[in-house]
């Protein structure tokens, strides 16, 4: 199973009558699940601080999560004695830890097992082996592949360019607050607020007597950042392609003619990539943090808690640049979507997903284009995603 599967799996647990309603216990559990996966088991302060909002929260004095994992142990064991009866794999949580073990259900019992007859057994012990020898076939033959994108129609502009490659990461703008009584500041992060020209443009709507508003000499990179970098970075050295990395509040304007770009941040973090969207059939409003589609008016906005299960929206696009160079831009309006259409085209199984979607619904690959998919998350983590649409960009 997948991750993807094994979110439908927890889904359908979760679902069930015997697991109840509880949308704590289905948070809870779905956490556990993608942590295990990431082979981060939590603490519990930590699923104190993502599930339960506690922020200071001591286990010595508090039984608080051990209650509840308590409970979520019955609520497994109580829907594997009714709807997961048989379900071939168990989800279970051992005593004394946090992580989720995931268990084959066996087949057949023992006893079963002695009336099979030598003959069938021997017949069975052979396609075993057939087996294992296809599968470890398979698993050599994809290994010795160098680079599982070579063959991606998608990836050959970039593969071929002979223009520098800049990955360009969207980062949140901050600046400090100073009180110039007491010479004391404070660092502000503003939702609304994401770029020095924003930040004095609204300035008068907020400012305070005594207090001075000044941008930081630095920016903050959401936690997603490190996995964007290393999952175009292992691509891109397969073909010993070189890169670049920047941040979008660090760049200038006058790298974008020679370079091409890469992309990822969300929405509200993209400076001037932002302009990109406006080439596509769907329309992005900055200040309530939304898509639309521009022939529809249909609007897209995240639904959930982003630090628990949640729905996001996610935008890939392809489009010229101003030099005969190609931007690509990866961006979502949370950070769940950023990642999840990135992954659309660093995880050799979905890009060739995608390639099949557009051959299927546009008759080819176009050279540029745009994909809008929805996307489910777990405490701004990717889980899976459903391709919406995709388009041939209209260039003028």
């Amino acid at each position: 199973m997948n991750a993807k599967d094994y979110g439908n799996y927890v889904n359908k647990i979760i679902s069930s009558k015997s697991f109840g309603s509880s949308t704590t216990y289905a948070n809870l559990l779905r956490y556990l699940v993608q942590c295990t996966l990431e082979n981060d088991v939590p603490k519990e302060t930590t699923i104190a601080t993502e599930i339960f909002a506690k922020k200071e929260f001591d286990p010595s004095q508090s039984t608080l999560i051990r209650v509840y994992i308590y409970n979520l142990r019955k609520k497994l064991k109580v829907y594997y004695q009714k709807e997961g009866l048989k379900d071939p794999v168990l989800l279970c949580i051992p005593k004394g830890s946090y992580k989720v073990e995931f268990e084959h259900r066996k087949k057949e019992p023992k006893a079963a097992k002695e009336f099979l007859s030598k003959k069938p057994l021997l017949i069975l012990l052979g396609c075993l082996l057939a087996l294992s020898f296809i599968g470890n076939w398979l698993l050599w033959s994809e290994n010795r592949q160098a680079n599982p994108f070579a063959e991606s129609y998608i990836w050959q502009d970039i593969f071929n360019s002979k223009n520098p490659m800049i990955l360009a990461l969207g980062d949140l703008f901050i600046y400090r607050e100073i009180d110039t009584a007491i010479h004391k500041e404070k660092v502000i992060r503003n939702s609304l607020i994401n770029s020095e020209g924003q930040l004095y443009n609204t300035l008068p709507q907020f400012e305070v007597p005594g207090f001075a508003y000044e941008p930081m000499e630095y920016s903050f990179l959401i936690r997603n950042s490190i996995e964007w970098v290393k999952d175009v970075s292992k691509v891109l050295n397969a073909k010993n392609k070189d890169f670049n990395v920047r941040t979008i509040l660090r760049f200038s304007p006058k790298e974008l003619p020679e370079n091409d770009f890469m992309v990822v941040g969300m929405t509200k973090t993209l400076g001037i990539f932002k302009d990109y969207i406006k080439k596509t059939s769907i329309s992005y409003d900055p200040v309530e943090d939304t898509f639309s589609q521009k022939a529809s008016d249909t609007i897209y906005k995240p639904s959930g808690d982003a630090e628990a299960y949640h729905k996001d929206y996610a935008i890939i696009i392809k489009a010229p640049g101003p030099n005969n160079n190609t931007i690509y831009i990866f961006t979502g309006l949370w950070d769940t979507g950023a990642s999840q259409s990135l992954k659309n085209f660093t995880n050799p199984v979905l890009i060739q997903r995608l390639e099949t979607r557009m051959k299927t619904d546009l008759g080819e690959i176009p050279r540029f284009f745009e994909v809008f998919m929805e996307v489910s998350g777990i405490d701004r983590m990717e889980l899976s995603s459903k391709i919406l649409h995709v388009k041939a960009l209209e260039l003028e």
